[in-house]
């Protein structure tokens, strides 16, 4: 009969699939896209498609927030 306190000291640590010495290149390029992102959705005039406008916004989050997140990550806050 096995407690929780043995499986708990049984299990094994968890890991990244991506190296953690990628982590400030993966930043630094996702950052850059979202800045560029960000940039071209400030530029773009009023008669722009909704949908493009919408698209772009849209990519600039993602890749700000993914730069975000291997920020943090490659500084040592682990969230």
């Amino acid at each position: 009969m096995s407690s929780a306190l043995s499986d708990f000291n049984a299990a094994s640590p968890l890991s990244t699939p991506i190296p953690p010495s990628v982590f400030p290149f993966l930043a630094l390029i996702f950052l850059s896209a979202g800045l560029l992102h960000g940039g071209i959705f400030v530029v773009q005039g009023k008669n722009t498609s909704l949908f493009i406008q919408f698209q772009t916004s849209v990519l600039a989050s993602i890749f700000l927030g993914f730069g975000a997140v291997f920020t943090s990550v490659s500084v040592g806050v682990y969230v």
